[in-house]
């Protein structure tokens, strides 16, 4: 006997009455666009003939009281700019995301987000059950042996995360339509920019203030993605401390490494600052920052290359903050030796005189969000759209009621009809039901099996998780050679050594002691013992690290 599956109806019921709300509702082409990281920015936008950036501002966030000044922010921003729309796309910060290329069977189209879910649960450093997932399907392949594969780009994010900041919205008196993050955005862009030869990957390398990431596209879609360990606060940083000069120590404060930044850059010709340091002497502090840039950002296309033999990237765009470096892409085109160039704004988008275009430059994934909104990935939680598609059926409030009850009406006559059916397959289940009960008990205690591998399985910790991780984290100039765990306590050990050369062992292993409690993993990790030995090669300090799992 079939079982009634209320919440799917609801859903099938929600899918249609929101396709009908479209119909006879008007198009939205006014926007705001808010995105919120380190810093928040917002966007006035009118798409009606064209996109139009009509008003735009940045504004430094609080960490103390965070919420009530982005939310006074985004009110005073409404009304400088006399804003009388409340549709806003969000763009949220990456943090607690989870971005990744995955393949599954091709399977039908109601089954498909249940396999991304469950392929990508394992790699979530949260629960699944509290994640909002999306996913982009790259392309469909077929193999050998006729079975299809599914290569998927696959996006999770922490609900709450997405939550706080939509509520956040919701008090600014704004109703959040769409949640989309950066990556996608530039795609968008780069769609409006150039023609994506279908042979040739282009790279997108967003440079902010804390974090960084590599994203390649292809034939229109987004590919590949990963998180870049570098950011401008590191670059900042590497200009801090004494530096002893022909003229004496120097050491520069905050204000004058921000006044480098934005006005030296990367130092590429003879030059100097304020006659106290050369460009010589700079250069070589940001060395060891610019070369880890250089060593994960072709760490990255090899990867991509390898692993997908999509081709060779031959173009990066840079974006984010790193727009505003000089000499950022200069440097990166010589040492990569590849074609290297700051992202722009496209020729068909119109800024209004008011908007600061240097500024706008950082933001311009935001932009590319608002284009195809809603043929492009949501991550907008499930509540929230239930309240966008009330809003929006209440101008065809009539049309809706009208087509619902003649719809419910069929289903009452097809129902009818059914239960007819269903009577006679009743009486026909009762006369076979003595015949199935020696099944029934076979089956319960297979279940009963079941269940028991099941709790073995999943008291075991994630291993394949936890050995990819200590390797991401891993600096190059780490070694293991042992690694052991004991699944019952979650206990265990790393041995292994560092090639010390100029650095300083300690630090290296602090940095990564450091990584391995933020990984999500580990609940407590400490160096239990350092010590150097000299070896044919070179010095190398031989290190024991002791862990908890979570």
């Amino acid at each position: 006997m079939e079982k009634l599956d209320l919440k799917n109806i609801l859903f099938g019921l929600q899918s249609k009455t929101s396709t009908l709300a479209k119909l006879f509702s008007k198009k939205i082409d006014s926007f705001l666009i808010i995105e919120i990281s380190t810093k928040l920015s917002i966007l006035s936008i009118s798409n009606r003939n064209g996109l139009k950036v009509n008003a735009f501002k940045s504004f430094p966030i609080p960490k103390d009281k965070r919420d009530e000044a982005v939310s006074s922010c985004i009110k005073d921003f409404i009304k400088e700019n006399n804003v009388d729309y409340k549709n806003t796309v969000l763009n949220p910060s990456l943090e607690s995301t989870l971005i990744k290329r995955i393949q599954i069977p091709a399977v039908p189209d109601s089954e498909l987000f249940d396999a991304v879910k469950w392929q990508i649960k394992d790699d979530i450093s949260f629960d699944v059950a509290n994640a909002v997932i999306d996913y982009s399907v790259i392309k469909k392949t077929t193999k050998e042996d006729g079975s299809k594969i599914l290569d998927i780009i696959a996006i999770a994010v922490r609900e709450e995360k997405i939550k706080q900041q939509v509520l956040l919205l919701k008090q600014a008196g704004l109703d959040s339509i769409a949640v989309n993050i950066s990556p996608f955005g530039y795609l968008k862009i780069i769609e409006q920019n150039f023609t994506l030869q279908p042979a040739l990957p282009l790279a997108a390398l967003n440079i902010d203030d804390s974090s960084s990431y590599l994203a390649i596209y292809k034939d229109n879609k987004f590919e590949f993605f990963r998180e870049i360990p570098i950011s401008i606060d590191r670059l900042k940083d590497s200009l801090k401390g004494v530096l002893a000069t022909q003229s004496g120590k120097i050491e520069l404060s905050s204000s004058e490494i921000d006044e480098i930044i934005s006005s030296i850059g990367i130092p590429l010709e003879e030059s100097s600052y304020k006659n106290k340091i050369n460009y010589i002497q700079l250069l070589s502090l940001m060395r060891p920052v610019l070369e880890r840039l250089i060593i994960e950002v072709k760490r990255s296309l090899s990867y991509y290359d390898t692993e997908y033999g999509a081709g060779l990237v031959k173009k990066i765009m840079i974006a984010g903050g790193g727009v505003k470096i000089p000499n950022f892409e200069k440097f990166l085109a010589k040492e990569l030796r590849l074609d290297v160039e700051n992202i722009a704004l496209p020729d068909k988008f119109v800024i209004s005189s008011a908007v600061n275009q240097s500024e706008l430059s950082e933001c311009l994934s935001s932009l590319g969000l608002v284009l195809d909104y809603e043929k492009q990935i949501n991550l907008l939680p499930f509540e929230f759209r239930t309240q966008q598609i009330e809003n929006v059926e209440k101008v065809s409030l009539r049309w809706v009621v009208f087509i619902a009850v003649l719809f419910l009406t069929m289903s009452f006559l097809f129902t009818k009809v059914r239960i007819g059916i269903l009577n006679r397959n009743l009486n026909n289940a009762k006369f076979q039901l003595s015949n199935l009960m020696p099944v029934k008990e076979f089956t319960q205690n297979l279940a009963a099996i079941s269940n028991f591998t099941n709790n073995i399985k999943k008291s075991q910790p994630p291993l394949g998780a936890i050995l990819k991780k200590l390797s991401n984290i891993a600096g190059k100039e780490i070694f293991f050679y042992q690694l052991s765990v004991n699944c019952e306590s979650k206990d265990g050990f790393i041995r292994g050594f560092v090639k010390t050369l100029d650095q300083n062992p300690d630090a290296v292993l602090t940095e990564f002691i450091s990584s391995m409690k933020n990984s999500g993993y580990f609940s407590n990790a400490s160096i239990a013992n350092v010590s150097k030995e000299k070896k044919e090669t070179g010095d190398i300090a031989v290190f024991n690290i002791n862990f908890k799992l979570k």
